[in-house]
């Protein structure tokens, strides 16, 4: 298959996608097969949703035209994808080696996956494999005298040479990748942040950036690990919080990290200050607690450093790994997963994660290696396999990705320390170490890193006072809507993530009301040569007018798409809103008095704000008949129908308060949800019926605030940027004709939520 072909195949799957013939997931399985390597050994795939050319440079993902060249086949598995155009699989046992421009020899392969299992036969039969783990037997001793062995060398390898770096900032990455992010072209904003963090390991923003890239991907396992860094490093990192939340995945242990070097064996780290550190002749080891490094309890991180011998000249990351392998003797039983290349502080490492086993608890072991000037490096971390996402693994990726050979870092920020019960205590006094072969380790910590939303050289933001924690609420996805009054008669409509990450900001129009799935939106325009109801993609494309009257207001979709329910007082200026269907096809039908209105998920049914026949809340057939009272409250308005159909949310005024409340469809359940002193109202339900979004001014801001169904848990997602609703000028909207003006408040608004 060559390129021609493979883009012809991409179009052919995108408009399968398009017609909805195949899922988003059928669509990125079926562009995982499309994989080709050009005559120089490069890797090449196509974005998916781009259609842009990628190839694999040996540390990422780099966006360029494709190349007129003869195409070879593949024989060996893709390289792993730093930069997810389309999410390929993840490799099972062997990698290509980084390209050096010239073609891979065909036997390098079959070798290398020889030796793999030819050491892990010799691991497996090693007499030591049982003494290794005794706990009479100090394991930083054994790793000493194991590292003092000439490992056999891995054969002939073609020679890693690591890919030149841009030169550019990690702020100015940052900068490039939010454009693009704004732009929903989340594949080369993912490609930015992944260079921010190899340019600034530490960086906690650049982090919490490629984890919010990844969530607009739908993919938050890639997600929380970035989130999770962040944190790490930044434990008051809001946006890292909410994204984090979002995906439902742990926090990570809270505590301060220092700097840590070592110049005789050329590398540089950062590492928890309250760790303990041993150093030994080849290596530096550190473990939370002090009896945890002979024991190998809890969890525990060793780098060594070993200049290559003359035989080993010409290793590669790949025979890097093996020789990292073959100094530790694993107990019979234990498993490794594939092999991953990764990009770690610029360079380019093989890692490889396993089970070991024979050991009191189910214990998970981390190996990373490369290979940089001469001098191999190999990375071990250890920890209890119940708690290594959630534990072991934030502290150990803070560790990995920091270190720095032949460079010193910069000191990290000191974070406060925290207990595993999460309240703040005073942070413990960095150890200090004398080491025996080496000058004395640096281990203080100074101030952070500019924010990288400042230009260079800035400086550092203050520190935010840390939120007191909460249950974990349940988790929260896609795309809320929200108006914004910008003053003198201007709205803006923005569409954000549930961690407001403003997508896109679409101006003159308000009461925004997202289709179901997501892919359209319903508004009013307030443009004066088109005042009307408009429906348009989510970007503010391929705009659509659906009505021809400036009186009419609020827009629901149906749950199909197929509808669209609206009020309006075209027929009666100041007096009683009518209840309007309008079918895509083109056909309005008036259905009677009524206001606010909304479906039913089945279609069946609309709720409304009563006006005449009843005052409350009134619920009818799809076709204005059978109409029958819900509430009798006179306030009751802005009703919202859960996705499961047996609940309505709406506003209702109590006392001089407004607040949201909840019914069930049948008229049973009334409840008041918000008690608030502050405006409380604008219900909109999650697309998976478990929380509930709503407008506040709740501390002075107005916000999007969240809570749980039945009222728990509320708490604000993201402040909406305006800073009131109450229009100063009059609309001739609300009333028409020449029966004066109504000023507008957030009451005649709008929010939503759908995937």
């Amino acid at each position: 298959m060559d390129f021609g072909e493979v883009e012809k195949r991409f179009q052919e799957l995108k408009n399968k996608l398009d017609a909805g013939v195949i899922s988003e997931e059928e669509f990125e399985a079926e562009l995982r097969e499309l994989y080709i390597m050009d005559g120089e050994g490069r890797y090449w795939m196509i974005g998916a949703q781009t259609g842009q050319w990628y190839y694999y440079d040996g540390t990422q993902w780099v966006q360029a035209s494709r190349p007129e060249e003869e195409i070879y086949p593949i024989t060996e598995a893709p390289p792993p994808k730093t930069v997810p155009p389309s999410a390929p699989v993840e490799p099972a046992a062997a990698v290509p080696v980084a390209s050096t421009g010239r073609k891979t020899p065909r036997f390098l392969i079959p070798l290398i996956v020889g030796l793999v299992a030819l050491c892990c036969i010799i691991g497996a039969a090693s007499p030591l494999i049982l003494d290794t783990f005794f706990p009479d037997r100090p394991f930083s001793s054994f790793v000493a005298n194991l590292l003092g062995r000439t490992p056999t060398a891995p054969g002939p390898i073609t020679t890693f040479e690591p890919s030149p770096t841009s030169g550019l900032s990690a702020y100015e990455h940052i900068r490039t990748g939010d454009e693009f992010f704004t732009t929903g072209r989340y594949e080369e904003a993912i490609a930015q942040y992944q260079m921010a963090v190899s340019v600034e390991p530490q960086n906690a923003e650049a982090y919490a950036r490629l984890g919010e890239a990844y969530l607009q991907l739908g993919n938050c396992d890639q997600a929380i690990p970035e989130f999770q860094q962040a944190l790490a490093l930044d434990p008051d990192l809001e946006s890292a919080q909410a994204g984090l939340l979002e995906c439902g995945g742990a926090l990570p242990p809270e505590m301060s990290f220092a700097s840590y070097s070592r110049s005789d064996l050329n590398f540089s780290l950062l590492y928890p200050s309250t760790w303990f550190a041993r150093e030994e002749e080849l290596q530096t080891i550190f473990a939370e607690r002090e009896e945890d490094i002979d024991s190998l309890r809890g969890n525990i991180f060793f780098i060594s450093s070993l200049p290559l011998t003359t035989e080993e000249e010409g290793m590669d990351n790949m025979g890097a790994l093996i020789k990292a392998r073959q100094l530790i003797n694993l107990p019979l039983g234990s498993e490794l997963e594939g092999v991953e290349i990764v990009s770690l502080a610029g360079l380019e490492w093989a890692t490889v994660k396993g089970e070991i086993t024979g050991l009191q608890a189910p214990t998970t072991i981390y190996i990373a290696a490369t290979v940089k000037d001469s001098n191999w490096y190999g990375i071990w971390a250890i920890g209890p396999t119940e708690t290594w996402e959630q534990v072991s693994w934030p502290i150990f990726r803070t560790m990995v990705n920091t270190v720095q050979l032949e460079t010193e870092i910069a000191m990290a920020s000191p974070t406060v320390e925290a207990s595993p019960t999460m309240e703040a205590s005073p942070v413990a006094e960095t150890p200090t170490v004398t080491p025996e072969a080496s000058p004395q380790p640096t281990a203080t910590a100074t101030s952070g890193p500019p924010t990288p939303t400042s230009p260079p050289g800035a400086s550092p933001t203050p520190t935010r006072p840390r939120p007191t924690p909460t249950p974990r609420p349940p988790t929260l996805s896609g795309k809320i809507a929200y108006p914004v009054y910008l003053g003198n008669r201007n709205y803006e409509v923005r569409i954000a993530t549930v961690s407001g990450r403003v997508l896109f900001a679409i101006p003159d129009f308000s009461e925004p009301n997202l289709r179901p799935d997501g892919g359209r939106l319903a508004v009013r325009c307030w443009k004066s040569e088109a005042r009307a109801l408009f429906t348009m993609n989510v970007d503010g494309t391929g705009q659509q007018r659906i009505s021809n009257f400036l009186e009419d207001s609020v827009p629901r979709w149906a749950a199909d798409g197929a509808d669209i329910v609206f009020g309006t007082k075209r027929e009666s200026p100041g007096h009683a809103s009518k209840v309007y269907t309008y079918s895509m096809s083109g056909d309005e039908q008036a259905l009677g008095e009524g206001d606010n209105p909304d479906w039913s998920p089945d279609g069946k049914h609309i709720v409304a704000r009563g006006w005449v026949s009843g005052v409350g809340l009134i619920v009818m057939d799809s076709g204005g008949g059978n109409r029958r009272q819900l509430t009798s409250n006179i306030t009751d308005s802005t009703p919202d129908w859960s996705p499961t159909g047996n609940r309505i949310a709406f506003t209702r005024q109590t006392g001089n308060n407004w607040d949201v409340w909840i019914i069930n469809s049948d008229g049973s359940g009334e409840k008041r949800l918000t008690t608030d002193g502050s405006v409380d109202g604008l219900p909109a339900w999650s697309p998976d019926g478990t929380s509930i979004a709503f407008l506040s001014n709740r501390g002075g801001p107005w916000a999007i605030w969240v809570m749980k169904a039945d009222g728990s848990n509320q708490r604000k997602l993201f402040d909406t940027g305006s800073s009131t609703y109450r229009t100063s000028e009059g609309f001739d909207g609300e009333w028409a004709g020449t029966e004066g003006y109504q000023p507008r408040d957030w009451l005649d608004e709008q929010i939503s939520w759908s995937r």
